[in-house]
């Protein structure tokens, strides 16, 4: 593998240290994407024996846990085990990496394992780390007793805007990340990582919508995200026809890219379990196989990325994840994603998009979908504005002409809010530069499919309440089994307008209310 340049970078600044340069701390930032998993590595074979006898890595997740024993040997002559709070993590290898939890869990036991010999602890992602918090607590004690400590974050920032253990911060309130004396620092951003080809670029699609709603019980709507209401009508369009509007969007535009690259694959970021479940349930009705990995359901989760990862069979290319579409879901083949969640923290979303920048062979860039709000943009600009530098800077290196530019709780409810209904929509000259088509009527084939399933439902209702309480049953199924035999055997919500429309017709004309 050839190394990244701040691979580089920390492997002069370890054989500095292995030289006797008293150096204690280094700080890391490394973009979402860019290589970082590969620096403990690194360390263990520049710094082992000489310097340090083990090392220790801790992660958010037991995802990370895993991945980091099963790649650590890519870039080191050594061996680490994944562990929990084991008597003996290491078992005869030169370190372990642990979660956060883990430590917090049993901090005696791992305070107990780092006291004994000289080790290096290297925490990956701290901003989950707050300063002040419980794993803090867990975490002094160990860090005072290690040789070097390495504080290494794709986002230097918290979603809660708490500042981070273990940082010193200025006065206007951001991360001290300078060098001093005894603390060395490796920058690699998103502009590095683009000119070296670490990751790909991402496109950003913008779906706006219109959504109603009822609060403080009056029915309140917007025509657009736009506006004063955007965060009402973002929660209420995530619950209704907007969400499958944008996963429709997001499916075509995958299925499309396909053709090109077939190992593409999507993940669909939710807000809460129960509407992952309605997606899921949405992405069958377009016959695509897909499974649901939610933060709640570690076992059934792992399950589903293995084979969201092609690590177990059968293999599935598209995946709704709740939470869990940041550090530790490393799937290169990622090419869409369909952003479904209200969060607007930038470095969640970051973390977020940056599954899609993972490099593939085959890959050439990554696209995102989400809603067209001021919030969602804002988080955005920053990135377009950088890979549009890179790209230009790209191109003039080899000779072309530059190009110009082509932790917040996840599923917080609101529960003032009744969300009745919404629709998303491209304004005319936006992205293709066509409005969408209407047909006669100006009902868009999903408003007359729910037009029709509602007309149905609410004529079965009818005529089954004029009905006896002893037949009632009788007739439901006789009505049922009727209908479902107009609509060919399909289920309602797997019909067409055609579809509907018989199986409407064959209501009225057979149940008259």
């Amino acid at each position: 593998m050839t190394p990244r340049r701040h691979q580089t970078e920390l492997a002069r600044i370890a054989d500095r240290i292995a030289q006797g340069d008293r150096i204690d701390r280094i700080l890391v930032s490394v973009t979402p994407g860019g290589g970082k998993s590969a620096l403990p590595g690194i360390l263990a074979d520049r710094l082992i024996p000489e310097f340090a006898d083990r090392i220790l890595w801790v992660v958010p997740r037991n995802a990370l846990r895993d991945q980091g024993e099963r790649d650590f040997p890519s870039w080191s002559r050594y061996r680490i085990r994944a562990a929990g709070n084991e008597l003996d993590p290491c078992r005869g290898t030169q370190g372990y990496v642990t979660t956060y939890q883990a430590i917090a869990t049993a901090p005696e036991r791992h305070l107990a394992n780092v006291s004994r010999g000289r080790w290096i602890v290297f925490l990956d992602e701290p901003h989950h780390v707050a300063a002040g918090g419980a794993w803090e607590a867990a975490l002094e004690a160990v860090l005072t007793c290690a040789r070097l400590v390495v504080l290494a974050s794709g986002t230097f920032a918290r979603g809660d805007g708490q500042p981070i253990a273990f940082l010193d911060y200025r006065p206007d309130g951001t991360p001290n990340l300078d060098p001093d004396s005894r603390t060395a620092v490796v920058r690699y951003g998103r502009t590095d990582a683009l000119r070296e080809g670490a990751i790909v670029p991402v496109t950003f699609s913008y779906l706006d919508g219109r959504a109603e709603w009822e609060e403080d019980g009056e029915v309140r709507a917007t025509e657009s995200f736009r506006s004063d209401y955007a965060p009402q009508a973002i929660f209420t369009a995530l619950r209704t026809d907007y969400a499958f509007d944008l996963l429709d969007e997001t499916l075509a535009s995958w299925r499309r890219h396909r053709e090109e690259y077939q190992s593409a694959k999507l993940l669909v970021v939710s807000p809460t379990i129960e509407l992952a479940e309605v997606y899921r349930d949405h992405l069958h009705r377009r016959r695509v196989d897909s499974l649901i990995a939610t933060s709640d359901d570690s076992a059934q989760a792992a399950a589903a990325i293995a084979r969201f990862k092609g690590l177990a069979v059968p293999s599935t290319d598209v995946l709704v994840t709740v939470a869990m579409a940041y550090e530790g879901l490393s799937v290169p083949e990622v090419t869409h994603i369909a952003c479904l969640t209200h969060i607007r923290s930038v470095p969640w979303l970051e973390q977020c998009f940056a599954r899609a920048n993972r490099t593939a062979e085959g890959k050439a860039g990554g696209y995102v979908f989400g809603p067209d709000d001021p919030r969602y943009r804002a988080a955005i600009r920053s990135i377009e504005a950088e890979q549009a530098q890179a790209l230009a800077d790209r191109v003039e290196g080899q000779g072309g002409t530059a190009m110009s530019n082509p932790e917040a709780v996840p599923g917080t409810a609101r529960p003032w809010i009744t969300p009745l209904g919404s629709k998303g929509y491209r304004e005319a000259g936006a992205e293709d530069g066509t409005a969408p088509e209407l047909p006669d009527g100006g009902l868009t084939p999903r408003e007359a499919e729910r037009l029709l399933r509602t007309q149905i439902a609410r004529h079965v209702e009818a005529f089954l309440a004029g009905k006896r309480h002893g037949s009632k049953a009788v007739w439901s199924r006789l009505v049922y089994a009727a209908l479902r035999e107009a609509a060919g055997g399909k289920a309602r919500e797997d019909c067409t307008v055609e579809e509907l429309t018989a199986v409407w017709m064959a209501c009225r004309e057979r149940f008259p209310v």
